[in-house]
Order: structure tokens, then C-alpha cells, then sequence
């Protein structure tokens, strides 16, 4: 696992710092996590690199994001590094599996932002179906709360969902995450459905509101959102879904660094 990478500070580039392992020496490192690409790579940086200032960036593990599941190893992925006084955006790609990542020092921000809303209608219905509690008059009559549940969704705009919401469950990617509505907003839909069910039925309705409306469950919303980076000069460069509506949250990193620091090793 890389936790520290190694940065030249003359020509702001990065190779992965191997820990505990003599690159100038060995050809491959035992236990197979290093490949011999990797190893070729970090001494081609080394050779490159010779004479310059070169010093010791530690990845911050908790800031690590990707559009694609952590399970899937071919993907693009961004994370925060520093030293003692700054701190820098980091990108790594992994394009094939017979090839070693690439780390890489982005200039500029990175943004996480709230691009659509949607409900989860397929397994929503699945769980009504199912629903023992229901008679069936009731679960046809339940057509009447998907209709009404997708018209609240709709008025919802993605850069004020948090306004709507009472917690927040992420998905396997930052690409994804679930949400709870709030309790005013539930409201609402109950008293709307007042006008196509009785007393009885609106008592089993909020039975199952109140049993399924915690995220990732059937009556939580699903947020998409995109990763894009901001420039510290120009124009928002998209990374990656499509541009559409946004609430953002972001997270800054310094773009540049020029410090005539030594390589500092682990202590």
C-alpha cells in the first residue's frame, strides 16, 4: 500500500517512495506487491531526477476519491499529500493491470459536486410487492405514492439537497451516495396522499415510510455526482461525468511548490 510518495521539488513530479526496499539493488521485491514495472519506473525517476532536491509527501489516506468502486483496480484517482508546509492534489491512474500506476501532482482544486437526484424505483416496487402488510387494493393504490414520491424528488434541486436531508450514506464510489429526506418533507408527501387514501391505509403507509426511508434503503434518494478539477488560472476542466447542475463541496491543495528542501526520510 503507498502512503508516501517521493517529489522532486525542481520539477514538481512524484514517483511512489517503496518503503523498506533498496531500489538501487534488487530486481523484484518478494511477496509480489511491488512488480518489476514498478520498481523499472521508480528507478527511470531516480536516474531523471539525479542532482535534484528531492523530498518526502505523505498521501492523507481519508481524503482518497474516485468516480469508480475501490474494487476496480483499472481506475482514476485523486487524493490530498503534503509535507510540513504545503499541500498538493494528487492523481493516480491505472490503465492496464501488466502496468504500474502513475502518480502525478494535479495544479489546481478538486471538486466534489451534486449533479442529479433520483429515486430508487425498480427495488421501491420490489419492496411493495413483497410487503406482507399491504392488502392488495393497497399495493395497486400505491401507484398513487410512487407518483407522488417522484414529483417531490423532482422539485429537490441538486445544489440545495442538503437542505432536505437529515444523514447521508455514501456509495462504493464518490460518484454515488444515498440520502434520507427529512421529516417535514415526508410530511408533505403523507398529507398529499391524504387525497387517494383513507385513515387505514395512510397508517400502513407510514409504517413502511418509516421503515424503508433510511439510506441505502428503498425510500432513500441516490445523489450522482462528478469529480472535476478547478484550475488556479482558466476555466472548470470536467474529469468526469457530464456537466449538468451542481452543489459543490471542495477540497484545495496547493498547485505548485518550490522549496529547496532535502529528501527527508521515515524516522
Amino acid at each position: 500500500m503507498i502512503n508516501k510518495l517521493i517529489r522532486c521539488t525542481a520539477c514538481n513530479q512524484v514517483i511512489p517512495n517503496y518503503q523498506g526496499y533498496e531500489l538501487t539493488r534488487a530486481k523484484s521485491l518478494p511477496g509480489v506487491e511491488w512488480s518489476d514495472a514498478d520498481l523499472a519506473s521508480a528507478r527511470e525517476f531516480l536516474r531523471t531526477h539525479f542532482g535534484h532536491s528531492l523530498e518526502e509527501i505523505l498521501l492523507e489516506e481519508d481524503s482518497w476519491v474516485s468516480e469508480k468502486p475501490s474494487y476496480e483496480p483499472l481506475r482514476v484517482s485523486y487524493c490530498l499529500a503534503g509535507n510540513a508546509g504545503e499541500r498538493f492534489l494528487i492523481r493516480r491512474t491505472k490503465l492496464a493491470l501488466d502496468q504500474p500506476a502513475s502518480y502525478e501532482i494535479v495544479p489546481g482544486r478538486m471538486k466534489i459536486s451534486n449533479v442529479s437526484l433520483k429515486f430508487q424505483e425498480s427495488d421501491l416496487r420490489k419492496q411493495i410487492f413483497a410487503e406482507k402488510g399491504f392488502s392488495s387494493l393497497l399495493k395497486e393504490r400505491m401507484e398513487k405514492f410512487i407518483q407522488v414520491f417522484r414529483d417531490e424528488i423532482t422539485r429537490i434541486s441538486p445544489e440545495k439537497v442538503e437542505e432536505e436531508i437529515k444523514e447521508i450514506y455514501d456509495g462504493e464510489s464518490c460518484a454515488l451516495a444515498y440520502a434520507g429526506l427529512n421529516n417535514s418533507r415526508w410530511e408533505r408527501i403523507l398529507n398529499r396522499c391524504r387525497l387517494y387514501f383513507d385513515e387505514s391505509e395512510l397508517k400502513a403507509l407510514r409504517r413502511f415510510i418509516d421503515e424503508n426511508h433510511n439510506p441505502p434503503d428503498v425510500l432513500s434518494i441516490q445523489i450522482e455526482r462528478r469529480i472535476s478539477i478547478i484550475p488556479l488560472a482558466g476555466e472548470e476542466s470536467i474529469v468526469g461525468l457530464q456537466d449538468r447542475k451542481e452543489t459543490e463541496e471542495e477540497m484545495e491543495a496547493s498547485s505548485i511548490a518550490r522549496s529547496q528542501k532535502g529528501f527527508r526520510r521515515n524516522p
